[in-house]
């Protein structure tokens, strides 16, 4: 079949048109807090309401989450792209990201990581179970209690960079 909309073939390109929402992982253990930015996350089901976050085996939030069995999700506001960078390009294994003093934070209420502050939303997730996708983890959260900020726009991730979306369209 041919595909006239489409000009390029190449597989390892394409992966980088999909969008998705940065999102960022806190997650805790042995008296240690860590934030990792993600943006393999996904809501997996309304009742009960859980999400998914998907997690290299070899980074530092994946032993600290499958040690705790439980992480804080905070979905970023497009103001937020400093703060996704950081967590993303830094290890907890030579870095403690929240000693930047870039992260605002706030007391969760039934886990114990902390969630951060001025997200368009975040979430506190108990893991439900585990299983391997390919070269991740993926976590099955069950959302515990979820907060939002009405009017803040998210964060997107497209083409290997960070973007802020535009106006709503008008039907």
């Amino acid at each position: 079949m041919k595909h006239e909309m489409f000009v390029i073939k190449d597989i390892e390109k394409a992966q980088n048109f999909s969008t998705t929402t940065v999102a960022l992982i806190t997650s805790s253990s042995d008296d240690r807090i860590n934030v990792m930015s993600a943006e393999w996350t996904i809501r997996s089901s309304i009742e009960p309401f859980m999400i998914t976050i998907f997690i290299g085996y070899e980074r530092g939030s994946y032993e600290m989450i499958k040690k705790s069995g439980e992480f804080g999700l905070s979905y970023c506001s497009e103001r937020q792209g400093e703060l996704a960078h950081i967590a993303g390009n830094y290890s907890i294994r030579d870095t403690d990201k929240f000693s930047t003093g870039k992260f605002r934070v706030f007391s969760s209420s039934m886990i114990k990581p902390p969630l951060i502050e001025n997200a368009i939303c975040a979430f506190e997730c108990r893991v439900e179970s585990e299983f391997r996708v390919g070269d991740h983890a993926a976590f099955n959260g069950i959302v515990l209690e979820g907060y939002y900020s009405d009017g803040e726009k998210p964060l997107v991730f497209h083409g290997g960079k960070f973007h802020h979306i535009g106006e709503t369209i008008k039907h």
